[in-house]
């Protein structure tokens, strides 16, 4: 057995279970054991990326405490250091890893000299712009530096505060695939630097302007910004910049960032388009109507990540972007979508959820549980309608959508889709007769539970059910 395969069962061993491994080791010991052999010029560059896996998964584990943590990282940097250029998915791994231990282990909230270290030569890497001075072949590590970045900036909101004109400068001299990385960097700084700034009571002009002209060094300063999402909902302040502000260089900044977006991957435009939906919603000089040039496409996509920011988009700023005419189109799209031949069933279902939980621009409830759309009508929903050729998931997700709309209908329409569905439920179980396994049986038994959990009150039905499982 080679040094390679032992090293394979023991990571795997490690990864199973950390704390049943550990009882017959210390974590001391299997971190220099891997140190060392990280160390081994003979070990190849796959099994040091396995190695370095377990400190990407488990880096406080292995280093419980911050000076543990600072000495870890400045081992791999060492490590980092030696690695020969060519071998270039091992550098990203162990540039991965690094930026992962160093703030797991506080090392980034305490301000050590490693993260400080770290930091400037993670800026330095990025300041390659379209790879003249290291070349084609290192551009991957210019991408995982902009990665390592994001990562500490989300974790330490405001690091880069100060550094928002020259990651523009970055931005705008940047002209291969890496244009996206340093867009998303740009951005979150931008979004953080200005959640902070509505922190604080008065915020003239010229505090406002100094966070977009930033060119110093990172704000090492904590502050209390809790590492989640904004609120943003019609049921949660969100914060505010004072109105009055001059907004004139951010809105061009933001106009910039949206023509820009349409080059980039759906999940990168998504996340961008999220980031820039919380500046507007944080600074009142900024309207909304800045997104509606991008509308026309973000209807037209075919994409869930983009079709979940433009949702997030309307519950954000409802009827002040979106019309009374595209909140109905939208919907329309959605239901089209919902059945589309092509589309996995995953997506399918999930197209099935945001009809379900549509943020129209004036809901009746707002209780954020499932609510019917008022648009949505028998009509338009009649192409939803369940039938035994389903699978499990879409036929339960339809009839639960379609009761709905019967529950909410005219009473003649009403009618006449209560007994369509009642018609499907009847044919379920006549399909158990015939066919007794357990994913038929079960879902039978499923569609039965939804239909008596919506029309329980209409004892009519609720007897021949009854009598049919009787038989």
């Amino acid at each position: 057995m080679t040094i390679a395969d032992l090293w394979d069962q023991t990571v795997s061993a490690f990864l199973l279970s950390p704390s049943q491994f550990l009882a017959t080791s210390t974590s001391e010991n299997f971190l220099a054991e891997l140190l060392h052999e990280l160390r081994n010029d003979k070990a190849n560059d796959q099994l040091k990326i396995l190695l370095v896996s377990v400190l990407l998964e488990h880096p406080t584990i292995l280093c419980p405490s911050s000076s543990v943590g600072e000495e870890t990282a400045l081992e791999l940097l060492s490590v980092f250091s030696h690695t020969p250029q060519k071998s270039i998915i091992l550098k990203s791994n162990v540039m991965l890893a690094i930026t992962n231990v160093i703030i797991c282990t506080t090392c980034l909230a305490n301000h050590t000299k490693m993260a400080e270290n770290w930091l400037d030569l993670l800026f330095q890497m990025i300041q390659d712009t379209n790879d003249y001075r290291c070349g084609l072949s290192q551009q991957p590590l210019r991408a995982t530096a902009c990665e390592c970045l994001r990562e500490m900036e989300t974790c330490s909101p405001g690091l880069l505060s100060q550094k928002l004109e020259a990651l523009y400068l970055l931005k705008q001299q940047e002209t291969t695939v890496l244009h996206q990385s340093y867009c998303m960097l740009y951005t979150l700084g931008l979004k953080n630097a200005i959640r902070i700034l509505t922190s604080q009571k008065d915020v003239t002009d010229l505090e406002f302007k100094s966070i977009l002209g930033g060119n110093e060094g990172f704000v090492w300063k904590s502050n209390q910004l809790r590492l989640t999402l904004l609120p943003i909902n019609m049921m949660v302040q969100v914060p505010r910049l004072p109105p009055g502000l001059d907004c004139k260089e951010l809105k061009s900044i933001m106009s910039s960032l949206l023509e820009e977006s349409y080059l980039q991957t759906p999940i990168s435009q998504s996340a961008l388009l999220r980031e820039l939906v919380e500046i507007v919603a944080m600074v009142p000089g900024l309207s909304p109507t800045l997104f509606k040039s991008q509308l026309l496409r973000l209807f037209g996509t075919a994409d869930v990540s983009l079709m979940h920011a433009t949702l997030f988009m309307k519950d954000t700023f409802t009827d002040s972007l979106f019309s009374a005419e595209d909140e109905n189109f939208l919907l329309k799209r959605l239901v089209g979508t919902a059945q589309h031949p092509l589309l996995r069933v995953p997506e399918k279902l999930f197209y099935m959820e945001c009809i379900l939980h549509f943020p129209e621009n004036r809901p009746i409830s707002s209780s954020g549980e499932e609510s019917l759309p008022v648009l949505v009508t028998p009509r338009l929903a009649v192409s939803l309608h369940p039938t035994v050729f389903n699978d499990s998931a879409t036929m339960l997700c339809r009839l639960n959508l379609l009761c709905l709309v019967h529950l909410e209908a005219d009473e003649g329409e009403a009618d006449k889709g209560i007994s369509y569905l009642f018609e499907h439920i009847m044919a379920l179980l006549k399909i158990i007769d015939n066919d007794g396994s357990r994913e038929v049986v079960v879902t039978s038994f499923r569609a039965l539970f939804i239909f008596l959990m919506h029309f329980s009150g209409m004892e009519e039905l609720s007897e021949k059910v009854i009598d049919k499982l009787c038989d």
